[in-house]
């Protein structure tokens, strides 16, 4: 287990401030939040390389502050993966070993096996500029992972990865941490990433934590208005709470919930996906409360899903749908939809 216990650190410009962290063993901790915000310092700070003002960081209760870090049980990778490029794929996977006390026949055994498990036995002699993108990922994975660390670090591991790479390699990280068991952490811009790799995680913004937890809680039951647009959660208006029902501000319409909210006001946010396009005599349960009629404002598309805002009264919603929507209901601007969402997708937090 790893624990940071009010951890400040201040540079020109930036300070981490008051970090109380708990990663759990065997957790794989996603680390998210805006570009700058601290995310990467916190990898270093952990990892050793950054000394830290004040605070105890904790590694299964032992305080490490005076442990170097070669004798932490740690492993780095960052997001251009660091490779020498004089050396060869071998040699930079076996660089390590000398500094962590591993004994050469030790150190080529695991090559050995670690080749065979990342497939990298038929790129052993080439050097870091003959290599694809994933390639060169797998082998900064195997130089991290040949000296067998307690912690796996990753710094934005899948950014510098081509598409035809990166479900592979998303794969093949699940599948280390499964199969060896080993706590990780990771620093991703990728929700999807996160939400496929991560069972905890954390939302930093200018060097404080927001809010930590499971990463289902994070996305889909935010506790601050920061969080939640942070996290991609729309449809946020500012609401009251009157009698169990969320009426929001300027609009003549009670929003049912599955939870009453222990506060008096505050703001409402639904998730786009959890908005359904409600069919011409759809009879449906699940879109039988809150449910609206509205006008299509406006349609974007945004890959394999398209983006469409629907005006109903004064209440403006955004709704995520696939894109064959397009063509079997014709969704244009200009046309009459009806929409709906359960209750349970309703979330409300405070200001």
């Amino acid at each position: 287990m790893i624990r940071l216990d009010n951890i400040n650190l201040t540079f020109t410009g930036f300070a981490i401030e008051n970090i109380d962290l708990t990663i759990r063993e065997k957790d794989f901790f996603a680390l998210i939040g805006p570009t700058g915000s601290g995310k990467s310092v916190l990898l270093e700070i952990i990892m050793g390389l950054i000394p830290f003002s004040s605070g105890r960081l904790l590694f299964n209760e032992k305080n490490m502050a005076q442990t170097p870090v070669e004798k932490r049980r740690l492993a780095l990778v960052y997001q251009d993966f660091a490779l020498f490029p004089h050396l060869s794929v071998a040699h930079n996977i076996l660089y390590g070993i000398k500094y962590h006390g591993i004994k050469k026949d030790e150190g080529h055994n695991r090559l050995e096996n670690l080749a065979h498990t990342l497939g990298l036995k038929r790129i052993l002699n080439r050097k870091p500029h003959n290599l694809s993108g994933g390639e060169k990922q797998r082998v900064a994975l195997a130089r991290a992972l040949i000296l067998n660390p307690a912690v796996l670090l990753l710094d934005e591991p899948l950014s510098a990865l081509d598409p035809e790479f990166h479900g592979e390699a998303k794969n093949l990280l699940k599948q280390i941490h499964q199969d060896m068991d080993m706590t990780t952490v990771m620093v991703s811009h990728n929700f999807g990433d996160v939400m496929y790799l991560a069972n905890r995680g954390a939302v930093i913004h200018q060097g404080s934590i927001c809010q930590t937890g499971e990463i289902t809680t994070l996305f889909e039951k935010p506790d601050s208005l920061f969080t939640a647009r942070f996290v991609g959660m729309k449809n946020i208006m500012p609401a009251r709470i009157l009698q169990g029902k969320i009426r929001i501000e300027g609009a003549d319409a009670l929003i049912e919930t599955s939870a009453v909210p222990d506060i008096d006001q505050g703001y409402m946010g639904i998730r786009p996906e959890d908005i359904v396009l409600v069919s011409q005599g759809e009879n449906n349960p699940g879109t039988s409360t809150n449910r609206f009629c509205g006008t299509i404002t406006r349609v974007a598309s945004q890959g394999m899903f398209v983006e469409v805002h629907v005006e109903s009264g004064s209440l403006r919603f955004e709704a995520a749908w696939p894109r064959r929507y397009l063509r079997d209901f014709q969704i244009t601007p200009g046309r009459e939809a009806t929409i709906a969402f359960s209750p349970q997708s309703v979330h409300v937090f405070p200001n």
